[in-house]
């Protein structure tokens, strides 16, 4: 059951949903910046993890997605997460052979990176305002990379995903 492909990509799907209700989740008001990038997370672990399965195809349809579910532009997160996960996917060798907390630094500068690049295209499509939050949500998004990466590769083990 665990070498069936359809089992693993049913699995995959699940988690990138579960990742997509987190997003998607209301907070209050005042702390729509503090919200760590569940999504970025998982797409990084995953091009981290199995680079072949899951890197730019599956980047660029989760940012159609999120672009949906967030009623953004079409395409905007679609070309930013695309472009990012490109370079993990590229590097993934070097990358998981860092240490978790070094990681987590790099995942900060990532979630910043992807956060400007967002904020920057809809600036030159529209008039956006950028929230200051939006880089402590990337500090809570570094800080919470170990326990993802953690979880993730226990979820990865367990059912034998390759």
């Amino acid at each position: 059951m665990r070498a069936n492909p359809i089992f693993q990509i049913l699995v995959l799907i699940s988690i990138f949903m579960i990742a997509f209700v987190l997003e998607i989740m209301p907070w209050p008001i005042g702390f729509q910046g503090l919200r760590p990038n569940w999504l970025i997370l998982v797409l990084i672990y995953w091009a981290l993890a199995l680079p072949n399965k899951v890197s730019v195809g599956t980047a660029f349809v989760a940012g159609i997605v999120w672009d949906l579910v967030l009623g953004s532009i079409l395409g905007i997160h679609a070309l930013v997460l695309s472009i990012a996960i490109y370079f993990v996917a590229k590097y993934h060798l070097i990358l998981r052979n860092l240490s978790l907390w070094l990681q987590a630094i790099l995942v900060m500068l990532y979630v910043v990176a992807i956060r400007f690049l967002i904020y920057f295209v809809e600036l030159v499509l529209h008039s956006a305002e950028f929230n200051s939050q939006e880089v402590l949500g990337a500090i809570i998004s570094g800080i919470l990379w170990p326990w993802i990466f953690l979880l993730m590769r226990h979820i990865r083990r367990q059912l034998g995903l390759r």
